[in-house]
């Protein structure tokens, strides 16, 4: 099992959740979206495999199945899971396999793209990044980086970063690499009848208003299967939502866990808020 590095956030005695980053970020960049977040939070935040402080594995194989399952591994108790793009994806993975973890369900901008076969923009979007995957084969990891970013919407210039910032870009193209079965072939076997029809959680989707037709399509791929979802919108974000639009997301997140009744028991939530 892959062990992660990871901190906590928010007030102990608050709501117990978990957060996943995306791709190529790290877990504290959820400091300014718990902090704007009005009900209080006993937040577990790691960095995912190969990410932040966490090691990268040796052999990524299915890589949505490894991250899932480091993930999975840190919930112990029944948790407010909130996940961003591949953070997300991973989330929502485990969440369906163990929904017993779960009180609720956000994912943010999800990259789940197997909910999304069969739209008009699965087949471009799989042709558009298919240069990505090329440029990764052929050892061309500063241009995979390159391409990685410029699919999203809201996302750095490669160009316009620091040297070191592009070379760990670069070296995590290969864990991007790695995602193509679970997020596209489905290998956990999220889409199988029943499997996201027999949750029987909350689920909060959120985009932004700049976001690709891919991400649209996910959302209504997953609105199809999952019996409780909200859909929200950001106006004026792309892909980069909860780091770009903090304040906006966490209200989102809010006015949705209050329409759906989950709220901490703050007995212990006073004047002992987490400083790590």
């Amino acid at each position: 099992m892959t062990t992660l590095h990871s901190r906590r956030m928010g007030i102990a005695g608050g709501l117990p959740a978990l957060l996943a980053h995306c791709f190529l970020g790290h877990g504290g960049s959820w400091r300014p979206l718990v902090e704007a977040l009005p009900v209080p939070l006993d937040a577990l935040v790691p960095d995912l495999p190969g990410h932040g402080q966490s090691p990268a594995p040796e052999a990524p194989g299915d890589f949505h199945a490894l991250t899932a399952a480091a993930l999975g591994a840190l919930i112990d108790r029944p948790s407010l899971l909130i996940g961003h793009s591949f953070g997300a994806a991973s989330l929502l993975r485990h969440a369906l396999h163990h929904p017993a973890q779960v009180t609720g369900l956000v994912l943010i901008e999800p990259v789940f793209f197997a909910a999304a076969e069969g739209s008009a923009a699965h087949a471009p979007y799989r042709a558009l990044e298919a240069p990505l995957h090329e440029a990764v084969t052929a050892g061309d990891l500063a241009e995979a980086a390159r391409l990685f970013l410029a699919l999203n919407p809201g996302s750095p210039d490669f160009d316009r970063l620091p040297p070191t910032a592009q070379a760990g870009m670069a070296a995590q193209m290969r864990l991007v690499t790695a995602t193509r079965a679970g997020l596209f072939e489905d290998s956990g076997g999220l889409l199988q009848p029943g499997v996201m029809e027999r949750f029987d959680k909350p689920v909060l989707i959120i985009l932004g208003s700049g976001t690709t037709p891919i991400f649209r399509a996910t959302l209504s791929g997953l609105q199809q299967r999952l019996p409780d979802v909200t859909a929200a919108t950001i106006q004026g974000a792309g892909h980069m939502v909860p780091l770009s639009h903090a304040p906006q997301t966490a209200a989102t997140i809010h006015a949705w866990m209050m329409a759906k009744g989950l709220e901490p028991g703050l007995a212990e939530a006073t004047e002992n808020p987490r400083a790590g």
